[in-house]
């Protein structure tokens, strides 16, 4: 693999293992290793402070896995980077740290301050208030969450995000606050919530990479490396976790709980699935082959009579 650059790890400077860490069982990328299929999980770098910084914090984290887990070291910046980029997540779950955020040709769950009209995006945690007012108005407002939303009711990002193939989540999104920083801007969600996110990412069996970009040069204030580091590798410790614990589950082929719900507003009825290993929800509409992700508490409001206004959507399609 051409465009990867090892970039060893070096004790002394980020710090020594303990005992029982992530970085006992890690491997790193070199030439004499040819294939990533090995691995449940590789890190690649954009720049070398994001992925120095983020090393030096992840690595002392406890290692609850006891998975596979391959440092790529920094990926070159070349014409083809989305291209290579599809070509590690081909092989593994990948983690991309640092860089601009990329641009990806399949569905994408962006988490970040703003709600943007792009057709393979679907935005988590966006601020009204900072969303440009005619992307807010073009936008389905069913394929994405906001702050509000999200801090009324955080599990509807679950069934989001198994649609997804990819997340970038932007440090914009969290609380200033909650990631040691002194500004003006105090709304967001907290680094608490932004974990159950990155978690969730990792129990859907569609996610294949996540990406932490490089917002250092917006932190004007305190120590970047901390603020950048710490969180980002809080995050990536429960997306992690979430891998660990994803049980695949397919609702046209796997043993599901049925129940069909009748309903006033349509002439066919609504089937609900619940897997027997996950626990996650599906639902179609009537002779449908389509199911869609969906939540308990939808399957709850349409039995007593309340269809959930997204659900529409799914059913008049």
């Amino acid at each position: 693999m051409q465009f990867l650059n090892p970039l060893m790890y070096d004790e002394y400077v980020l710090g020594r293992a303990k005992a029982g860490s992530i970085f006992e069982r890690l491997t790193f990328f070199d030439s004499n290793l040819h294939s990533l299929s090995d691995f449940q999980l590789a890190i690649v770098g954009l720049d070398e402070p994001s992925l120095t910084a983020f090393r030096n914090r992840f690595y002392a984290l406890e290692d609850h896995f006891q998975l596979p887990i391959c440092d790529l070291g920094l990926l070159k910046n070349d014409k083809n980077l989305e291209g290579n980029i599809e070509t590690l997540k081909s092989s593994t779950n990948l983690i991309i740290i640092g860089g601009k955020p990329l641009s990806f040709q399949s569905t994408t769950a962006v988490v970040g301050q703003r709600l943007e009209n792009k057709v393979n995006e679907r935005y988590i945690s966006y601020q009204r208030h900072k969303s440009n007012l005619k992307d807010y108005n073009q936008a389905d407002e069913f394929q994405n969450v906001s702050l509000g939303e999200l801090r009324s009711n955080l599990r509807m990002v679950e069934p989001l995000l198994r649609e997804c193939s990819q997340m970038i989540f932007n440090l914009n999104a969290i609380r200033m606050s909650d990631l040691g920083i002194e500004a003006s801007n105090m709304v967001g969600i907290t680094l608490e919530e932004a974990s159950q996110i990155t978690r969730y990412a990792g129990l859907s069996e569609s996610m294949k990479c996540i990406q932490f970009p490089n917002l250092q040069p917006q932190f004007s204030f305190g120590n970047v490396t901390n603020e950048f580091g710490q969180s980002v590798s809080t995050m990536a410790w429960y997306y992690v976790e979430g891998i660990l614990c994803l049980n695949y589950e397919d609702p046209a082929e796997d043993d599901h709980i049925s129940y069909v719900v009748n309903t006033e507003y349509f002439e066919e009825p609504i089937t609900f699935l619940k897997g027997e290993k996950s626990g996650k929800w599906w639902m179609k509409y009537g002779e449908n082959d389509d199911y869609h992700p969906c939540m308990y508490e939808d399957f709850m409001q349409s039995r007593a009579g309340n269809i959930p206004d997204r659900l529409y959507k799914y059913c008049l399609s």
